[in-house]
């Protein structure tokens, strides 16, 4: 016969999962879903779930905005991630798309990632071959769409950077000559 691994009956609320929440959330920025699945593996009934959001939120252990704003500053500005993937990664977070929507935005604009996105493609072109210019050339879309940035940037990108190496092209040929 199934034993359950909690025979403990739990009153509503309970104290010690609510205090475990605010320890799990005081020790780093949680996702939604992330703190949804911790409430779910103590066995909190989904129906309590969203109360102990709540009590978490008002207390300020947990802040969806302030997550959103933390993670996206940390992927925009240190892993050079575009918007695009940015947004889809903290969706499948599930951060409401209205707080998204207002911080990504503002992200964007007020900081300045480690590496731009031609020196992403420039980086990935030198240690990268192709068949033709042409293949190289679709090869450096996908890696920076893959990145997470829209097509027409990666395309003014891409062709900012080959044409910096044909003129250190053209430079090196007429310093040889």
């Amino acid at each position: 016969m199934y034993k359950p691994l909690f025979s403990k009956k739990r009153n509503p609320m309970d104290t010690d999962i609510l205090n475990k929440a605010k320890y799990y959330c005081a020790r780093a920025e949680r996702s939604p879903r992330n703190l949804r699945l911790f409430l779910m593996r103590r066995e909190v009934p989904s129906d309590e779930i969203d109360e102990y959001l709540a009590l978490l939120q008002e207390g300020r252990y947990y802040d969806p905005q302030r997550y959103a704003e933390s993670y996206a500053r940390t992927r925009y500005r240190d892993m050079s991630q575009g918007p695009h993937k940015i947004r889809q990664a903290l969706r499948m977070q599930e951060v409401p798309t209205e707080i998204i929507e207002a911080v990504l935005p503002e992200v964007i604009e007020a900081e300045q990632p480690n590496y731009s996105l031609a020196e992403l493609l420039e980086s990935k072109l030198r240690r990268t071959s192709a068949r033709t210019p042409r293949a190289l050339f679709d090869k450096m879309m996908r890696y920076g769409v893959g990145r997470g940035y829209h097509q027409s940037e990666v395309y003014e990108a891409l062709q900012e950077v080959l044409q910096k190496m044909r003129e250190e092209e053209e430079d090196n040929e007429s310093e040889e000559e």
